[in-house]
C-alpha cells in the first residue's frame, strides 16, 4: 500500500531510504458509486435512522431499522465530578 500525492517519497526522504518514483492512479471510485452498484447494503450504526432522508436521496435506498434481540442491559448513571485524583480514586 501506497500513498498518494507525493507523501510517500516526503516519507521515504525523511527517512533516508531511496525514493521511489510516484505511482500512477489508473482509476477513482466514489463510496456514492460504489454502493450504488448493489440493490441491498447492510450495516450496524447509531445514526443511519437519523439520516434516513440523507441515505435514500443519495443512495436511493430506504433506511429499516432493526430491533435488538434482548433489552438493553446498559444503565446510564448521573455524571459525577470530583475535585481531586484522589477522590476519584476512592470513588472505585
Amino acid at each position: 500500500r501506497r500513498w498518494s500525492d507525493g507523501l510517500h517519497q516526503s516519507i521515504e526522504a525523511k527517512e533516508g531510504i531511496s525514493v521511489s518514483e510516484q505511482s500512477q492512479v489508473i482509476a477513482k471510485v466514489t463510496y456514492q458509486s460504489l454502493f450504488r452498484q448493489f440493490s441491498r447494503l447492510s450495516g450496524m450504526t447509531g445514526t443511519a435512522t437519523s439520516d434516513a432522508g440523507e441515505i435514500e436521496g443519495t443512495y436511493g435506498m430506504k433506511v429499516t431499522p432493526v430491533p435488538t434481540a434482548l433489552p438493553v442491559a446498559r444503565r446510564d448513571y448521573p455524571d459525577v465530578a470530583f475535585k481531586t485524583r484522589k477522590a476519584a480514586n476512592d470513588a472505585l
